[in-house]
């Protein structure tokens, strides 16, 4: 690992370290320009990127605005990418809720948008019951949310799955 992100990793380490074990009195902490960075044991990484961050310590939760996500599979890379406006992460699990115009691709190029969408990362799923577009390489579908299970790499449309063939 290069010795530059080292320093951030450690930085940030040590900054959610304070967040998480604040003074009682402390009720929150903003940080601008924040990366996070959370993983699963050696099976999946998170880093989430954010304009603005503000940490709750008294629950373990952070708000995030203007949001990249990328979470990947150890030894298979990139699972999904995503782009929110704000974002609700529990610093202990790495689940995290999207929220406003919420798109992102797939690791097999499925591209998604929705109001919304939640990511458990225990589970290795993202998903949202929201009305949603997904567009790949044979059209464009919608449906009434969707399930993506990483670890099969499996998108599946729910509800009311409309067709829209590509020309």
């Amino acid at each position: 690992m290069p010795p530059v992100r080292l320093l951030g990793l450690s930085a940030l380490v040590t900054l959610l370290a304070f967040a998480l074990h604040a003074a009682p009195e402390a009720t929150e902490l903003r940080a601008e320009g924040m990366t996070f960075v959370g993983n699963s044991g050696a099976e999946r990484n998170i880093v989430l990127r954010s304009r603005l961050a503000v940490f709750h310590p008294a629950d373990g939760t952070a708000e995030l605005t203007d949001v990249d996500a990328e979470v990947s599979v150890l030894d298979e890379g990139i699972s999904f990418t995503m782009k929110c406006e704000e974002a609700e992460l529990d610093v202990k699990s790495n689940d995290f809720i999207a929220r406003g115009n919420v798109h992102g691709t797939t690791a097999e190029g499925q591209r998604y948008r929705a109001p919304w969408v939640e990511y458990s990362h225990d589970e290795g799923l993202l998903s949202t019951d929201a009305p949603v577009v997904m567009e790949d390489r044979s059209g464009s579908f919608r449906g009434d949310g969707f399930r993506y299970h990483m670890r099969e790499k499996r998108f599946r449309l729910l509800g009311n799955v409309r067709v829209e063939q590509a020309p």
